[in-house]
């Protein structure tokens, strides 16, 4: 049986949600996405708790913060945590928000983002993680950069091939780290 996912991606940029989900699947995370706050609120439901919101605030149908004001109504919202990612919104609004751990100015380095997925982890993990796959060198100093969007709500398992982690439609390029409009984006690294 597959692990529920404890990380909900909201992002209407599929290339750029992609590469977080690649990023955070090639850690061995299970993750969940939603092109939009509606999605995002469906998708509440099938996450294991307590769960992380990677949230960006401009989406079509319910944006960011229609979202938050929706998951501050829920008696369960102190089961989310949520961080904030905007190219346009100013961070430092949502840094005191109920809920809100962090808020991010994209493009931002892929290390900050597995650093708070890995913070949110250990904080609430019953025991030390161990067997974690590691970071590869690659991955420190890469950004992701929106670009255009792109429909897919799924769950990424990097155990499961018919996932979004287990196969991949762009080509890894291997000259740079950096994901973007004009960058391709990365696969999942091959463990074989």
């Amino acid at each position: 049986m597959r692990p529920l996912p404890r990380i909900l991606i909201a992002e209407d940029d599929f290339a750029f949600r992609d590469g977080v989900v690649d990023a955070l699947a090639d850690e061995g995370h299970v993750v969940a996405v939603a092109r939009d706050g509606s999605e995002a609120l469906a998708a509440l439901k099938h996450l294991a708790r307590p769960a992380l919101i990677l949230l960006d605030l401009q989406m079509p149908v319910l944006d960011g913060v229609g979202f938050l004001r929706k998951l501050r109504e829920r008696p369960d919202r102190t089961d989310f945590e949520v961080v904030v990612m905007s190219a346009t919104v100013a961070g430092e609004w949502f840094d005191h928000a109920p809920g809100v751990l962090r808020a991010l100015k994209k493009p931002f380095d892929v290390a900050e983002i597995l650093a708070i997925v890995d913070e949110f982890v250990d904080r609430h993990a019953p025991a030390p993680r161990s067997g974690s796959p590691g970071r590869s060198s690659t991955d420190a100093g890469s950004s992701l950069t929106p670009s255009g969007s792109n429909p897919g709500p799924s769950t990424s398992d990097p155990a499961d091939p018919s996932s979004a982690a287990g196969s991949s439609t762009a080509a890894a390029e291997p000259s740079g780290p950096v994901l973007g409009p004009a960058a391709p984006v990365a696969g999942p690294k091959d463990d074989a």
